[in-house]
């Protein structure tokens, strides 16, 4: 009875991809297709005569969660068999093993990598999933994360984990890009209950200019959280690309708050949606960045002793660099210090942050300063604290939940010339 479809997703070795469709000898009287999601290795495709199936291959570089969403509207086997990356069958599995009863349409396997296990979809009943489709690739850091969101959005009531070994691995993860992609898929998992019912309230503040390439990943990450946040409040400074379009989709989520004015710099727009931001604490966060899934819950918890005239409290920033492909490779953790003085504020060797404000002292002290210094539409985060400093202190803690996106649209980066000509207005 062939009645599984099988797609393979992320290989990017044509030797691994012939493992993994080698080892489909296990199942081979249900395979009835098998197709490969191609994004950006047109070698994989080259015909191999001596597999004893025809392979589909499907170029999904622009959108994988795009791409999957349409193909799977025509599959019309009973099962979907998801096989990733290094991934393939072992000898353990067999016709018994690959069986799914109506009450729990999703089979899931355990990865585990050191102290760390995920899971990704293993085999899933074809009408369950065109009824729950994935989140789109721009929704999302890095693709990966499409799987386990969809995990997370279906539950534990619909899934079934297999215990015996029917995946192995076809090499170790060696990449530290590998891994801080795990590490941080792991943290949707994380246990995130009960040491915050008393804590503060926590927001989050977004100003967008022209970002509508990564809008959503920072959006999608602040909404995915494993506590969610009292508030999301967004707003955009006048983009002439199609972010207010793409906002007009966010804006009915329950949780959030859209504002559209006209570009005036991020010092301002951020000022215009200070009065709408109730909660005790607020965080900043560009729009193309994105926050780790579990950044609500520390946050929280630091913020129950924090004394009441601390301004801000600040830790450290995870890096990514964003590719030719449009992938982000992890760069480095640049881990934050304590700030003593006006002159350590000044010679601080990157941006202070993340920055978590005090809501009430942002407010009293009339939010974000409007410079001379470009009519105030750059380094307003540096501007901001050195305002703040004059009366309050800063707390700095050593926590990461705060993801950088180093990429060549990056306003900061495409005025980066101008650095010393602040710091000589500053003097």
């Amino acid at each position: 009875m062939k009645d599984i479809h099988v797609l393979c997703i992320n290989y990017s070795i044509r030797s691994d991809l012939r493992k993994a469709l080698s080892s489909l000898n296990y199942i081979l009287p249900r395979v009835n297709k098998v197709t490969v999601f191609d994004s950006y290795y047109p070698y994989l495709s080259s015909p191999d005569s001596s597999l004893p199936f025809d392979i589909d291959y499907i170029n999904a570089r622009q959108d994988l969660g795009i791409t999957l969403n349409t193909y799977i509207e025509a599959i019309e086997s009973e099962y979907v068999l998801f096989l990733f990356t290094y991934e393939l069958l072992t000898s353990a599995v067999n016709g018994n093993t690959l069986t799914l009863k109506d009450d729990k349409p999703i089979m899931t396997v355990y990865h585990e990598s050191k102290d760390l296990y995920y899971q990704f979809p293993f085999m899933v009943k074809t009408s369950f999933l065109k009824g729950s489709p994935f989140v789109l690739e721009r929704e999302v850091p890095f693709r990966e994360i499409i799987f386990h969101l969809w995990l997370l959005k279906n539950g534990e009531s619909n899934v079934v984990t297999l215990k015996e070994n029917i995946i192995e691995e076809i090499r170790k993860i060696s990449n530290i890009t590998t891994k801080e992609k795990l590490s941080f898929a792991y943290k949707f998992k994380k246990s995130s209950h009960g040491s915050i019912l008393s804590a503060p309230t926590l927001s989050v503040m977004i100003s967008n200019f022209n970002m509508e390439k990564f809008l959503s990943t920072a959006i999608q990450s602040c909404i995915t959280q494993t506590v969610p946040f009292d508030q999301i409040v967004i707003v955009d400074d006048g983009s002439t690309d199609n972010s207010s379009k793409l906002l007009e989709k966010w804006k009915t989520h329950q949780n959030i708050q859209c504002f559209f004015k006209p570009n005036e710099g991020k010092a301002k727009a951020l000022n215009s949606i200070l009065p709408f931001i109730t909660s005790d604490f607020v965080l900043e966060l560009d729009s193309d960045d994105w926050l780790d899934p579990d950044a609500v819950f520390l946050i929280k918890n630091k913020l129950e002793n924090l004394s009441l005239n601390i301004a801000v409290l600040y830790g450290n920033w995870r890096y990514w660099n964003q590719n030719s492909r449009d992938e982000v490779e992890f760069f480095k953790v640049r881990h934050g210090k304590s700030v003593n003085s006006h002159e350590e504020l000044l010679s601080y060797p990157f941006p202070l942050g993340p920055r978590i404000y005090q809501t009430s002292i942002l407010k009293k002290e009339k939010g974000f300063p409007i410079i001379d210094f470009e009519q105030g539409r750059l380094y307003e985060d540096i501007a901001i604290l050195i305002n703040l400093f004059k009366n309050y202190a800063f707390f700095y803690n050593d926590f990461t939940i705060y993801n950088v996106r180093k990429h060549n649209d990056s306003i900061t980066k495409k005025n980066h010339s101008k650095w010393n000509d602040f710091r000589k207005f500053l003097k």
